[in-house]
């Protein structure tokens, strides 16, 4: 049986992974670095799923990139209005 999820990585501390369930992000997963093979930064929204083997993560590089650019736009925007 496995179940999957969707969350955003909140930062990085001590060598843990301290994600964020989605959309609320009022649940925390934490999880060691060293639980997957890749490099994660801090913001990526990824899809996580649990199986009786362990973690399976998927970044979702679209939805990262797209909230990155919103986030963006909205501190350019904070900016402009404070000149």
């Amino acid at each position: 049986m496995s179940l999957s999820k969707k969350y955003t990585l909140d930062r990085i501390e001590e060598g843990m992974y301290v994600f964020l369930e989605a959309p609320e992000e009022m649940n925390q997963l934490i999880l060691p670095t060293s639980t997957f093979d890749l490099e994660l930064n801090e913001g990526d929204i990824v899809n996580i799923t649990t199986t009786d083997e362990g973690y399976q993560l998927e970044v979702l590089k679209e939805e990262t990139l797209a909230r990155r650019k919103e986030i963006s736009a909205l501190l350019e925007d904070l900016i402009n209005r404070n000149k």
